[in-house]
């Protein structure tokens, strides 16, 4: 079962906003409160795909400065985020989240595909309107069956326009951050037509995942809207058959059921 790029398979969805939701374009201050790391803190989640779902608590385990660890209950979480979130350090700093690890993608017949994560910022309080917050590129080339497929991806992060209210599972949050991650793919591969050899472009460069997540102040994460989205390249008439699904349009959605805040 293809998981997470091609990339993704299941992780985070869709609520309703306040028509009026305009907020600033900016901020300016250094709390940390939209994902409030303190010890025993904790977020429960219903995560839904389809017809699956699933529930999961996040908790905050370590606090070293400004250094968190977040771990999950179940173990291995579902969503996408729940999974980012667990994966690594966590550190606060200048009114920016920021994590640190590493991203697994799952993908019929790959292994190992992990994208490694250094100060990726999850979201600032004080950036501007689509204002990119990181970005990180890479490669990875992985035999799927009979072909080197080569992979090259950008992942990024960047701050969309405040909300100044949010309703999720009938409780309205307020003064809401809005950041989205990015997973843009482009796949490549040799194939041999007539006696020739070539590279070819089996998926063009695309925004294969978005996340969008929304911070509430004082609460911390309370919604995130997973999509994964391509379609590759239809070889079929000249008798080539791709060794990964033609396409996919998979939603996810990672609600907040309750949260506990220690201070």
């Amino acid at each position: 079962m293809i998981k997470k790029i091609l990339l993704a398979i299941c992780v985070v969805s869709l609520v309703s906003c306040d028509p009026s939701d305009d907020g600033d374009s900016g901020r300016t201050n250094n709390d940390f409160q939209y994902f409030p790391l303190t010890v025993n803190n904790s977020w429960d989640y219903d995560v839904t795909t389809g017809a699956n779902s699933s529930s999961e608590t996040l908790t905050v385990a370590t606090v070293t400065g400004t250094e968190y660890t977040l771990s999950s209950n179940p173990a291995t979480p579902v969503g996408f985020m729940s999974q980012i979130l667990t994966g690594g350090e966590l550190k606060a700093e200048s009114g920016k989240l920021i994590g640190n690890g590493v991203i697994g993608f799952d993908l019929q017949g790959l292994n190992n595909f992990n994208v490694p994560i250094t100060n990726g910022v999850l979201y600032d309080q004080n950036a501007t309107s689509n204002e990119e917050l990181f970005s990180v590129e890479g490669n990875n080339t992985q035999t799927v069956q009979t072909y080197d497929l080569d992979f090259n991806y950008t992942v990024k992060t960047k701050q969309l326009s405040p909300l100044s209210q949010m309703t999720v599972n009938g409780v309205t949050y307020q003064d809401i951050i809005h950041s989205q991650l990015i997973v843009n793919l482009s796949i490549t591969t040799e194939f041999t037509i007539a006696g020739f050899t070539q590279d070819v472009p089996i998926l063009q460069p695309a925004d294969a995942i978005v996340v969008d997540n929304y911070w509430s102040k004082d609460v911390g994460l309370i919604k995130s809207d997973y999509e994964l989205n391509y379609s590759l390249e239809d070889f079929s008439s000249l008798g080539v058959s791709l060794p990964v699904p033609q396409s996919a349009n998979i939603q996810s959605e990672q609600t907040l059921t309750g949260y506990t805040i220690v201070n």
